[in-house]
């Protein structure tokens, strides 16, 4: 239940179409639908999980409290928000295209791991996969450097002449030590800032988090490149962001825990970087593979 009765919404729309507008403003097919016709094999919701969990990575990193939902299939969809509504049971078993078709999510947490289910069976496959197989301090530590790769590599195409100051800025929306660190390591300017009001005012990788009710969009006006929690997919405050960045002409990069299969979207919809984590899995003992997509032009 959410708010004491189902959503009457239609699912589809309301996770893709409602970004994809703000982003670009091109008009597609919503992902949901195209894949009506694919088998139905692909789609039978095998579980619904529920977890609420707290973890802190590495000494120094923020302790993160995830209520997180996923919803597996042949593949699996995942999502990530502060919610206490438990899964419907009587959906499992069900096509996933159906209980989104007919509105039966019972939040925005549920509904965005089932688009994310289904929106994978219709993408098209990253640009890059990484395999990281080694103990988890040190595949924290892979991953973080990958923000600062991709971060490089959009700067070097960007070129120095369209760059807001002399060093690259980059806003950090989502604060965790690890990104901030490696990115305040490779010599960049970082701001950083995050909803959490545990996590507001405190330091992490070398940096003072700020409130993004307050900060983000005077932040967003210098940034060269602004990174984004997944979790403002489910919490409807993802559009409003990347408006605001087309706005100051700043690059974006998803980091995609929640809806980490919508690279593809995304890309397609006018963001620069996405990179798939599949997160709390990735940390967990055994080998974990990280996507990234790019946007073609």
């Amino acid at each position: 239940l959410y708010r004491g009765r189902f959503l009457p919404i239609d699912g589809a729309r309301q996770i893709v179409a409602a970004f994809g507008e703000q982003c670009g403003g091109r008009r597609q097919h919503v992902p949901v639908e195209r894949a009506a016709g694919l088998p139905a094999d692909l789609f039978r919701l095998t579980a619904l999980w529920y977890v609420n969990f707290v973890r802190q990575p590495v000494p120094g990193e923020r302790k993160m409290r995830y209520t997180m939902k996923v919803a597996q299939s042949e593949n699996y969809g995942i999502s990530a928000g502060l919610t206490r509504v438990m899964p419907d049971p009587d959906l499992v078993g069900q096509d996933t295209r159906q209980i989104l078709k007919n509105g039966l999510c019972r939040d925005y947490v549920e509904r965005t791991a089932l688009v994310d289910l289904v929106i994978r069976q219709v993408s098209r496959a990253a640009d890059r996969q990484i395999m990281l197989d080694d103990r988890s301090e040190a595949k924290y530590a892979a991953r973080s450097r990958l923000f600062a790769d991709e971060a490089g590599n959009l700067f070097r195409r960007k070129g120095s002449k369209h760059l807001k100051g002399p060093t690259p800025h980059v806003l950090v929306i989502g604060a965790t030590a690890g990104i901030i660190g490696a990115l305040v390591r490779r010599g960049l300017v970082v701001s950083a800032t995050d909803l959490c009001a545990a996590v507001v005012g405190k330091e992490l990788g070398g940096v003072r988090v700020l409130s993004g009710r307050t900060a983000n969009a005077r932040l967003m006006k210098d940034a060269d490149l602004t990174i984004i929690t997944g979790m403002t997919l489910p919490n409807r405050t993802l559009s409003g962001l990347i408006t605001l960045a087309k706005k100051h002409n700043t690059s974006t990069m998803i980091w995609a825990i929640s809806g980490r299969n919508f690279g593809d979207y995304y890309t397609q919809h006018g963001v620069d970087c996405v990179i798939s984590d599949p997160s709390p899995f990735l940390l967990l003992p055994g080998p974990a593979t990280m996507a990234i997509w790019r946007r073609k032009n």
